[in-house]
């Protein structure tokens, strides 16, 4: 058996999940390169307040019910959105 088929289906999953990490938001007005850190950081500062994830402790909290998480989640989701438009973010339009 050829190691060769194994590093090529490695390697596709791997471009695989690049693409997949596509950011869901757009500024014309900045380079694309930028988005994907602005995102991130927006991401990272919502699930904190959010208390999705305690990052002074290095670990996600487990929430006591799916109500919470859904809760969590929601609120996440909603300061990442404030956070991306106060940055002149609009959404990217879905294929």
């Amino acid at each position: 058996m050829s190691i060769r088929p194994i590093i090529v289906c490695l390697a596709l999953l791997g471009l695989a999940a690049c693409a997949a990490k596509t950011v869901p938001w757009m500024n014309p007005d900045l380079p694309r390169d930028q988005w994907g850190k602005d995102y991130s950081g927006c991401r990272y500062h919502a699930e904190r307040e959010a208390g999705v994830t305690d990052y002074d402790a290095g670990e996600s909290k487990k929430a006591t019910s799916e109500f919470d998480r859904y809760d969590m989640k929601r609120k996440a989701d909603a300061g990442v959105a404030a956070c991306m438009r106060d940055r002149g973010y609009v959404p990217a339009p879905r294929n």
